[in-house]
């Protein structure tokens, strides 16, 4: 095992050099100015000039601002200027297509050029590595795999990934998955949703577990708010420091916790983060809680300035470092299916699918009724497709209906619910 594990690194390292060393270059880059705690002011001009010169959308703000000459944009208003969105000296090129986490309620497409998806690789990497993850580590990847494209078997043999669908997680499964996991010394990550790793403690507290030493050196949980009770039950099962990262398909690695540490470290090398009054685009000082508001620094082929995440957070300076102190996302509130089971908050990834979706909401009516808000320009051709794919989550005798609106209003924090438990509720 040991020499696959630095086999991987060799060939990591080998392709690497093949391709021009990209990758040791971003990943030096990143450590400078994390390590120094200042922001990428270099990438930042560049990528503002760069954006007003190639990109429709950009051409008449008034650089001579800086950033703040630059629109708040958000998923709604790059959905409709798409095309204005994307800069005109990659729009033919090879690029990389992402769709964004469903779980926000808005599904789009995001085109990446190369080397910004060389940079989201090392920045990876390089957060990865500050969790306790070492290149070559069996990665247990935890995710609703079916609303994303499956890497193909020689991907997964480079990555050393095992992918696990977090569907697959009943008590059968989750047996059977311990018994291996208890016999497997190799050194091993997990990187997953954090409702998962909840479901998974909540398993071994319920069978009465012992502590499981199988050489799990780091634990990231994403998408979702870690728990103290699930970061608590990790240590005490697998003596792990499990840390929470803030992440998004459409940009990459925002921010991530430290082992021992409550607050985020801001990816200051790849992004800018601004943190603006709910109802309007004023800065806030530091401690002060507003909307998180991003500028991805490397995305040359569709500029995302001035990006209004829909999540809400605080920031202030630690350390010399910028650090987010919060994070809060959307609301989901808990939905189960017709046999009453809770189903994993991210069923709604599904709508990575449907990108003629403007907004979508989820809400439970009873034990078996289920309602969708749909905000679509047009008419839904895929409307009977789309209820059935639900149906396989919901359970097959799931009674779904679909309200056509104009608009999902936002909460008065300025987060969006796009799951709704309306059971039990007065």
């Amino acid at each position: 095992m040991a020499f696959q594990m630095n086999l991987r690194k060799i060939l990591f390292h080998a392709l690497d050099t093949l391709k021009g060393s990209k990758q040791r270059k971003h990943l030096k880059e990143i450590q400078q100015i994390i390590g120094s705690g200042q922001i990428n002011t270099y990438q930042l001009e560049k990528i503002l000039e760069y954006a007003h010169n190639t990109t429709p959308f950009y051409q008449s703000v008034d650089l001579s601002k800086g950033l703040e000459g630059f629109p708040v944009i958000n998923k709604n208003s790059i959905k409709a200027n798409y095309t204005n969105f994307q800069s005109t000296t990659f729009k033919h090129k090879n690029n990389r297509i992402v769709a964004t986490s469903g779980s926000t309620g808005t599904p789009f497409k995001v085109v990446q050029n190369k080397n910004k998806v060389s940079r989201n690789a090392a920045d990876n990497l390089y957060f990865s590595q500050l969790a306790g993850y070492t290149l070559g580590n069996k990665l247990y990847y935890f995710r609703m795999w079916n609303a994303f494209e499956k890497k193909g078997l020689l991907s997964r043999w480079a990555l050393n990934m095992v992918p696990v669908d977090v569907f697959d997680l009943k008590d059968d499964y989750l047996k059977t998955f311990f018994e291996k996991l208890r016999l497997n010394k190799t050194e091993k990550s997990w990187l997953g949703y954090a409702s998962t790793f909840e479901t998974l403690c909540k398993y071994l507290d319920k069978t009465n577990a012992t502590p499981i030493n199988c050489n799990l050196k780091s634990v990231i949980a994403i998408s979702e708010s870690l728990a103290p009770y699930t970061k608590e039950t990790l240590k005490k099962y697998f003596n792990v420091n499990t840390v929470s990262r803030y992440s998004n398909v459409e940009n990459g690695i925002i921010a991530q916790q430290l082992p021992n540490t409550s607050y985020f470290l801001i990816n200051t090398a790849s992004y800018v983060v601004e943190i603006l009054d709910i109802n309007t685009n004023k800065p806030l000082q530091h401690g002060q809680t507003g909307r998180i508001v991003v500028t991805d620094l490397f995305n040359y082929a569709m500029p995302l300035i001035r990006y209004d995440t829909g999540d809400v957070g605080a920031m202030k300076l630690i350390n010399n470092q910028l650090v987010l102190t919060s994070v809060e996302g959307r609301k989901i509130d808990a939905i189960t299916n017709t046999k009453g089971e809770i189903i994993a908050n991210n069923i709604l990834l599904l709508l990575n699918k449907y990108h003629e979706l403007n907004q979508c909401q989820l809400i439970q009516k009873a034990d078996k009724q289920y309602l969708f808000k749909i905000n679509i320009d047009g008419p839904f051709n895929n409307e009977a497709k789309f209820i059935a794919e639900f149906k396989t989550y919901l359970g097959s005798d799931a009674v779904i209906d679909i309200a056509y609106v104009n608009e999902i209003p936002l909460l008065a924090s300025g987060k969006r619910r796009v799951m709704v438990n309306e059971i039990n509720q007065s």
